[in-house]
């Protein structure tokens, strides 16, 4: 891995490891869905992101997508949980992804320039 994306891998986990009550309890939670082998880990994922979305991690949060549009061969409900991350990239860019917790798949991506006034929204 090259060192932004390294540094990129290390900013989040930092950001996730300090992150206020909400953000401890995404991390709960996917330590424990982790542990019973149902998403792929946090570094797992950020290797990804680094990799094909460089630039420096400013958000990290993990969450159940309540949309319903998750399901497991056989029409069971699937626990659809995603990872989502906002990327600073060169020259102010303002990336968003979903990422599939399970799969690793990127499933959105959204970019914008970055709000002139230094504020990350």
């Amino acid at each position: 891995m090259h060192r932004r994306g390294l540094l990129a891998g290390v900013l989040a986990l930092g950001l996730w490891a300090s992150g206020a009550a909400a953000h401890n309890h995404d991390r709960d939670a996917a330590e424990r869905l982790q542990a019973l082998g149902e998403v792929l880990p946090l570094q797992d994922i950020l290797a990804r992101v680094a990799r094909d979305y460089p630039g420096q991690v400013l958000k990290v949060e993990f969450e159940q997508d309540e949309g319903g549009h998750c399901q497991e061969p056989g029409g069971r409900a699937a626990g659809c949980w995603r990872y989502e991350f906002k990327i600073l990239q060169d020259q102010g860019r303002l990336v968003k992804l979903e990422v599939d917790a399970r799969t690793g798949e990127v499933v959105r991506v959204s970019t914008r320039p970055l709000r002139r006034g230094g504020r990350h929204p």
